[in-house]
């Protein structure tokens, strides 16, 4: 099978989740997959002594670079236990180390892809949780690829936040049904932040996001699409702080916080902030300021204060009451 084309991957997947009239994807989708680009035709080899280490780097590692504490051997259990019926899984935990085998990563990336679309149809009773463990594994490059390539123009950063986060909800979506068996799968031990999210859920919202909230609530066309989007977008960004506060020692709690909110959002939110509507846009700001808190976690390690002193820039002095806790959180502002 020959190398899955960047534009195929990522319209294919990105398929799954768009609304009919969701905006088509930018050019910058290309970006976002670049495990999907300069390949030719997979390696005739299925595992070498190169993937083997791969391997091993995988088993010393993976804690670390999904951001989880605790036991992660129902991670590379799940992925070397379903090596023949779903073998994507297996091929994008080994494609982690990236940094250090770039053409053996982009070669297992891309044939993870195009393995990926070809099952997303068959996803039954028997293979949800490999497929659930790829989609997490796939989010993570995707979003570090977000961050690191799209740095210095703002513009430039939210057609391919927004990509992303089309793609790995059209990913996302394909498992959906299966939420409540994943919840008591093997994996279930790595995903203490839905018990602490529901845990929170019971006591009461912080204040960060309130002056913003009140803002949006002021607008004279309140009930606008992009408003109420906005305004449910910026709900979900608090219970994100409020599950970082909730335990502040705990640097896992804020990685899968942050790493939940581009999922948790709804497509009209999203489908505003590629239109740039200011709404949108401020609300963004709050999860850009979050991200650069934590932006020693190596996803984030490219976040810079300029792009959110860009942003609230960008929205100008009618906006600029409802930036200061962003702001707050650079150095100097």
């Amino acid at each position: 099978q020959a190398g899955l084309s960047p534009n195929a991957a990522v319209a294919a997947v990105a398929s799954t989740s768009a609304s009919n009239n969701s905006p088509a994807l930018t050019s910058s989708s290309t970006d976002l997959l670049t495990a999907a680009a300069a390949v030719g035709t997979e390696p005739t080899v299925r595992y070498d002594a190169v993937h083997m280490t791969l391997l091993h780097h995988a088993i010393l590692n993976m804690g670390q670079y999904l951001g989880v504490s605790g036991d992660i051997s129902p991670v590379l259990d799940t992925a070397l236990e379903s090596a023949h019926t779903a073998p994507y899984c297996l091929d994008q935990l080994l494609a982690a180390r990236k940094h250090l085998y770039i053409r053996y990563a982009t070669e297992l990336q891309t044939r993870a892809l195009g393995q990926f679309l070809e099952a997303r149809g068959n996803i039954s009773e028997s293979n949800f949780v490999p497929a659930f463990l790829f989609t997490s594994l796939v989010g993570v490059h995707v979003l570090h690829n977000t961050f690191r390539d799209h740095q210095d123009n703002l513009g430039e950063f939210v057609s391919a936040f927004v990509d992303y986060a089309r793609v790995h909800r059209g990913i996302r979506a394909v498992t959906a049904d299966y939420w409540d068996q994943i919840l008591a799968s093997n994996l279930a031990s790595l995903l203490g932040i839905v018990e602490l999210g529901n845990r929170i859920d019971h006591l009461g919202a912080g204040t960060e996001t309130k002056t913003l909230r009140e803002h949006l609530e002021s607008l004279p066309d309140a009930s606008r699409m992009a408003v109420t989007a906005s305004i449910d977008a910026l709900k979900r960004m608090q219970w994100v702080l409020d599950l970082a506060n909730h335990n502040a020692q705990s640097f896992s709690n804020r990685i899968q916080a942050t790493l939940a909110w581009p999922i948790i959002i709804s497509d009209d939110y999203i489908d505003a902030l590629y239109l740039r509507n200011p709404e949108a846009m401020a609300v963004l700001a709050f999860y850009l300021a979050f991200v650069y808190q934590i932006r020693s976690f190596w996803i984030f390690e490219s976040c810079k204060a300029s792009l959110i002193e860009a942003l609230a820039s960008y929205l100008g002095p009618f906006w600029k009451g409802s930036m200061s806790w962003p702001l707050s959180n650079i150095p100097g502002s």
